[in-house]
């Protein structure tokens, strides 16, 4: 096995986040378009929500078995067939493209499998930062993973809503395909310490071992990470949920503006996370996940900021940039979590298995995202005349949630 670098940038650890940076625009830039575009044609916040949520579907099914992949074959082969794949069903869509007018199922069924894809990928990904950095840097680790992330989300939204206004949704789809064609390539350069398995008594067998293993660990020998999971679940519910389903169908539905405006506000919201990353890196092994939860707890307030935005008689581009800027800071506060917690997790988890704990552990914050975003596109979709009932309520819950949820890690 490859001994790991004592240094943070290292050359495998630096292709691993730069190949991010690339795979991320393009995804970022397709899971943004599609699901607008259905919003743009059928101006239904409900709709909206289920094309947004019911792809999860996919992604909760797979994610363990990604997990699994990831722990028992090479993580760079694994991420480079996911990568090449994705890039051959993006133009195999763009092939077929007009030769069919069911285009919301059309929509549903890509997205579906997308999700089926990221679901074996994100955990071959997760997988592989804890053995390519040292263990004292692993919360700096993850917190440029994340930045570099958010910096690629924002650029990608930013230039998604241009796009989108402006070409339509074909020239995001050929953009998206080049982005994963260059991730492929850039996987084989990788080199990830990788140690065999025993892979004896079948491909079920092995399935159903490597799976009770894991939930037996996070539930009986580390009882805190099912428990840390579960108000991972409710926070993730109504966080997103309310940032990735309310702020568009506010901005579009409310404040009667354009597409490009949607787009312009999730890259700012992203900065959010840009932002959050940093203070994360900088903070480093001092945060913890009751310092985060607090940081939570204080990001409710700006959901009740959006809230008023709703309430308030103001012109359309303050109450615009109000509720862009309140998006990008209760973002920071989810970034901060995020990374705590996946810290957290690693942290807690044996190196052979860490990929199938963190894809099993996934799951449920994968299934907060999906139900969240079905139930807010419904919820604005009921409550399209008081809107800021949704933001009240969702801001109290998240506060109780987060303060009664520290004394989980006392």
């Amino acid at each position: 096995m490859k001994a790991i670098s004592n240094k943070l940038w290292n050359r495998d650890f630096s292709l691993l986040v730069f190949g991010q940076i690339i795979s991320l625009f393009g995804n970022m830039i397709l899971s943004f378009a599609l699901p607008i575009y259905v919003l743009d044609i059928s101006g239904s916040a409900a709709l909206f929500g289920i094309v947004s949520g019911v792809p999860f579907i996919s992604l909760l099914i797979l994610t363990p078995i990604g997990g699994i992949i990831a722990d028992r074959f090479r993580k760079q082969r694994v991420m480079f067939w996911l990568d090449a794949v994705t890039t051959a069903i993006i133009v195999l869509y763009l092939i077929s493209s007009g030769l069919t007018s069911s285009v919301i199922p059309i929509i549903i069924v890509k997205l579906l499998t997308l999700n089926a894809i990221q679901g074996m990928y994100i955990p071959a990904v997760q997988a592989s930062v804890p053995v390519l950095v040292p263990s004292e840097k692993l919360t700096s680790g993850n917190a440029a993973v994340g930045v570099v992330n958010s910096l690629s989300s924002m650029i990608g939204l930013a230039v998604a809503g241009v796009m989108y206004a402006r070409f339509g949704l074909i020239p995001i789809l050929v953009v998206s395909a080049i982005c994963f064609a260059i991730t492929a390539v850039m996987d084989l350069l990788i080199r990830i310490p990788f140690t065999p398995q025993d892979a004896s008594g079948g491909v079920v067998n092995i399935v159903k071992s490597d799976i009770s293993l894991s939930f037996r660990y996070i539930t009986i020998e580390k009882p805190i990470l099912i428990k840390s999971v579960g108000m991972l679940f409710f926070i993730i519910l109504f966080l997103t949920s309310i940032l990735m389903i309310g702020v568009p169908v506010i901005i579009k539905e409310h404040l009667h503006m354009g597409m490009e405006y949607v787009g312009i506000s999730q890259s700012i919201m992203m900065v959010g996370g840009l932002i959050g990353g940093i203070i994360a890196g900088a903070i480093g092994s001092k945060l913890t996940m009751r310092k985060s939860l607090f940081i939570i707890a204080i990001g409710s307030i700006f959901i009740v900021i959006m809230g008023m935005v709703l309430i308030i008689e103001m012109p359309v581009f303050i109450a615009y940039a109000i509720l862009t800027a309140s998006s990008a800071l209760l973002f920071v506060t989810i970034q901060i979590m995020n990374i705590a917690a996946i810290t957290f997790v690693q942290t807690e988890t044996p190196t052979q298995l860490i990929g199938k704990v963190m894809s099993l552990i996934m799951v449920l914050p994968f299934l907060a995202q999906g139900i969240g975003q079905v139930f807010y596109g419904a919820l604005f979709e009921q409550l399209k005349n008081i809107p800021w009932v949704i933001a009240f309520t969702t801001a109290l819950l998240v506060a109780i949630l987060a303060l009664f949820s520290r004394k989980l890690f006392k």
